[in-house]
């Protein structure tokens, strides 16, 4: 191929395939590349060929072909006729077809050569251009003006799997896929659909579609070609599968060559240097650009000693290599000897493409301890600039040199490393695992690349560096030093495992997780965590191309929906706590947190959805509500003040250890008598103050009904008894009460007791209580229960103390109990004070017991005072 225009070589290369003799011109008669064969036609070296004119070639101006679409004879001057005629004449005919050619979105002629008597024409069925598309490595497809396949080469089978036959009257379309595409890939995709295909002027990078549906990265470019007077369209796809492998090997074997010790060159096979390394710099003094382009067998040459051995590339080509001492001198004048190895560096087609030379120093003069000190600051400058690690160790892995990155790396002085192994400077868990898995160093002889090594800096926390490196050999064979360079990656591998932690963490979210992708219709979901499973029932890949809709259904609130839509619509974030289904149809509420994902550039690409399911929570705050309506009704069945007459004072107070309590008391003036009570219902749920509110009915009920002086308290309490048992049985609750009623005129007092803690007693002037029991069972065992009634005068200053069991079992941090003989004391020191700060000053004694504001069990007292 000889060409200098981008884009253009490759129908070149076809027809060069096929040995065809081929010039491509511009517009303006300019020819800008041409065959081998061409080259040899007109004489004229392939370097020299692009950019000269037409008719300084064959002595014919392009405008002479104006109209031609056919063979056409014309005359061609001597010198260019020497390989299509052994005429003695001046001139000769030959055959010229002048074709249009539209490249890559470019016009351009194609003028093929030929001798009068040829064949058909190269672009005709049948011709040297079909024949070329046969054997071509890269996937060759003709189209028609509709965009069906008429044509495809066995190349198209090996790259997408497809037989030529399975894609005849296709459409081209369906071997690419537009999602995932580059947005030049998918503008040239849509033209193809579209039947616009000449409107790309370079090659583009797509992704095609295999016959296993898998993709395949290709290299596409279009040609429109005319075949049988038809314009049809050729498509010429490269597989670029190898291509970043390749990329990365000449990269590493770039680096190799430019590291190597040894001098390398390269030069063309007529002895024109291309390349040369640091190496054969360091060797001959000579610097690339004053070697590069001077041909090493010319005399002068840099090598003079190829100067007297002319038929050197010659043993090369039939040898394959060649091998000898050569003697020169240093730009600086000394002499130097080297060890050459020529060999032929061998094309893609098994013939030799270019001459590779190694130049191995064997002078072994001792360099003087000047030239070693700059040459190693030359090396330490370079490997500071380039801000990597550069070292060298023994065969056994002790540094022998360390640039002076390592003291921003690992923050060491490079002379701190030299004689220490690599090892040490591991983590102590790093170091088990090298020890465990590295095999000796004799056998290890392999360059390594990208090795990711955990260090400790000298300040003890980690770094982490990518490693590279390579062994040197002696003449034998053997490793003698390694090489290499570490790069610190450590904020790299940091944000690394972030990411990781991240995607383990959400996975492990209780949450469910969706991530939807904003930029397509209807925001198919992309990615779902496993608790969204465990919630839903639905597995994840259920939910992979779905919508969260799925999870709605007959019950979920239209505002809500409406609610979400707005939100997408606008990108905006939304909260919203939603009615939804699990797979197995069973509703859930839904805590719903949907979060736009913006880019660099403000553009929304996906949505984050947060599924928390809050059915039980909101079970909860039903039942809290429902809690605190009952304690509110159970606050307003309390007394509101305390009694305050000229001969009586009476005080209670009620604290419920939860929202809603079973405790109950109450004071009842009716005429001469004063009945006060105080009740205990098992428990503290809201079915214990509804008992609770059930018995304050029934008691007052009942005492509106008897005239007191006609029933005793005992009785009263067998009639509660009797009334409460159906409904307390069927709670499986009961009841705890101590009754008394007080008659004002005679200072008389009556009482009884179902089950209930003794009242105290404490008369004045006395130093201890009187504890006020009577016989009866708790309510709500059984039926037909008697309550013992007792009776006892109160004098002018008397005072008493009724309260519940959750006033003596409060307990301290050890879980003792406050007990009867704490609170008798207590009540004790007291006897002066007023019921309602009596009251007050017991409840601080109990929380101050307790160590806490809040109480175990409901408690409830009520203090009795016969004033003076």
């Amino acid at each position: 191929m000889h060409s200098e225009t981008q884009g253009t070589h490759w129908l070149l290369e076809l027809l060069e395939r096929v040995g065809g003799a081929a010039l491509l011109i511009d517009e303006e008669g300019i020819v800008v590349g041409g065959t081998a064969l061409a080259c040899q036609v007109t004489g004229i070296k392939p370097s020299e060929l692009p950019g000269r004119s037409l008719e300084t070639l064959l002595g014919v101006d392009l405008r002479s072909f104006s109209g031609v679409t056919a063979s056409t004879p014309i005359e061609i001057p001597r010198p260019f006729h020497c390989l299509l005629s052994s005429s003695e004449s001046s001139t000769f005919s030959f055959r010229a077809e002048l074709r249009r050619q539209t490249l890559d979105g470019v016009s351009y002629w194609l003028l093929i050569l030929g001798s009068e008597d040829s064949g058909e024409s190269p672009l005709s069925p049948g011709g040297e251009l079909f024949k070329a598309l046969e054997i071509i490595e890269n996937a060759a497809i003709i189209l028609d003006g509709a965009g069906a396949i008429l044509y495809a080469n066995p190349a198209t089978t090996l790259i997408l799997g497809y037989r030529p036959e399975d894609l005849l009257h296709q459409k081209m379309g369906f071997l690419f896929e537009v999602q995932g595409q580059s947005l030049e890939g998918r503008s040239f995709i849509q033209d193809l659909l579209a039947g616009t295909f000449t409107t790309h002027a370079h090659a583009v990078e797509l992704s095609a579609r295999s016959r296993e549906n898998l993709p395949v990265p290709v290299e596409a470019r279009l040609a429109s070609l005319p075949i049988r007077g038809q314009l049809r369209t050729l498509i010429v796809m490269k597989d670029l599968r190898r291509r970043k492998m390749n990329e990365e090997r000449l990269i590493l074997l770039s680096s190799a060559v430019e590291q190597a010790p040894a001098g390398i060159l390269i030069a063309d096979l007529n002895g024109v240097v291309e390349y040369v390394n640091d190496g054969f710099t360091k060797l001959t003094g000579y610097a690339s650009e004053e070697v590069v382009g001077r041909n090493l067998l010319s005399v002068g040459s840099v090598i003079d000693a190829f100067s007297r051995n002319v038929p050197l590339c010659w043993r090369i080509l039939s040898r394959r290599e060649w091998q000898g001492e050569v003697r020169g001198t240093h730009r600086n004048g000394a002499e130097y000897a080297a060890l050459v190895t020529f060999s032929s560096i061998i094309g893609p087609t098994g013939e030799a493409i270019r001459l590779l030379g190694r130049f191995q120093d064997t002078t072994h003069q001792v360099r003087d301890q000047e030239a070693l000190a700059e040459s190693e600051q030359r090396f330490s400058e370079v490997a500071k600039l380039v801000g990597e690690w550069l070292w060298e160790q023994d065969e056994a892995g002790f540094f022998t040199y360390s640039s002076e990155a390592v003291y921003d790396i690992l923050g060491y002085q490079p002379k701190e490393l030299i004689g220490r192994h690599y090892q040490e400077l591991m983590t102590e868990a790093d170091r088990r695992i090298w020890a465990r898995s590295l095999p000796p160093a004799s056998r290890v002889q392999l360059p390594f690349h990208r090795l990711t090594n955990h260090y400790l800096h000298r300040d003890g926390h980690e770094v982490f560096t990518e490693s590279s490196g390579t062994p040197l050999f002696d003449e034998r064979g053997r490793v003698i030093r390694w090489r290499g360079v570490d790069r610190d990656i450590t904020a790299r591998k940091l944000a690394e495992d972030r990411i990781r932690l991240r995607e383990r963490a959400i996975e492990a979210a209780s949450v469910g997780i969706v991530v939807s992708d904003a930029t397509q219709g209807d925001n198919p979901i992309i990615y779902a965590n496993s608790a969204l499973s465990r919630i839903t029932g639905y597995t994840q890949e259920e939910f992979i191309g779905k919508n969260l809709r799925m999870l709605q259904g007959r019950g979920t609130d239209d505002e809500d929906r409406e609610t979400i839509r707005n939100a997408i619509a606008n990108g905006n974030r939304c909260e919203v706590i939603i009615r939804n289904y699990r797979k197995d149809g069973q509703a859930f509420w839904n805590e719903l947190q949907l979060s736009p994902v913006l880019d660099d550039e403000g553009r929304l690409t996906h949505y984050i959805g947060i599924i928390t399911d809050v059915t039980e929570r909101r079970r909860a705050e039903t039942e809290t509500q429902q809690l605190n309506v009952a304690r509110e009704i159970q606050l307003s069945l309390l007394p509101k003040h305390p009694v305050l007459l000229p001969d009586i004072e009476v005080a209670g107070v009620c604290i419920a250890a939860t929202q809603v309590g079973g405790d109950y008391y109450d004071i009842v003036p009716h005429g001469d008598y004063i009945d006060l009570v105080v009740a205990d219902v098992s428990g503290h749920s809201v079915g214990a103050a509804l008992i609770m509110a059930e018995m304050r009915s029934t008691l007052k009920a009942e005492l509106r009904r008897v005239d007191p002086r006609l029933q005793g308290v005992g009785d009263l309490l067998a009639v509660l008894n009797e009334l409460l048992m159906p409904d307390l049985d069927g709670a499986e609750m009961f009841i705890t009460m101590f009754y008394m009623r007080y008659q004002r005129s005679s200072r008389t007092l009556r009482y009884a007791s179902a089950g209930h803690n003794p009242a105290l007693l404490l008369r004045k002037g006395e130093a201890t209580c009187e504890q006020l029991n009577a016989d009866g069972l708790i309510m709500g065992v059984k039926s037909h229960v008697f309550f013992e009634e007792k009776e006892l005068t109160l004098n002018p200053g008397d005072r008493l103390l009724v309260y519940t069991d959750g006033a003596v079992e409060a307990q301290d941090a050890q879980g003792a109990f406050y007990g009867t003989e704490s609170l008798e004391t207590a009540f004790l020191k007291l006897r002066e004070r007023h019921p309602e700060a009596t009251l007050e000053n017991l409840l601080d004694a109990l929380r101050e017991f307790g160590g806490d504001a809040r109480f175990n069990d409901d408690v409830t007292m009520a203090v009795f005072v016969v004033k003076d």
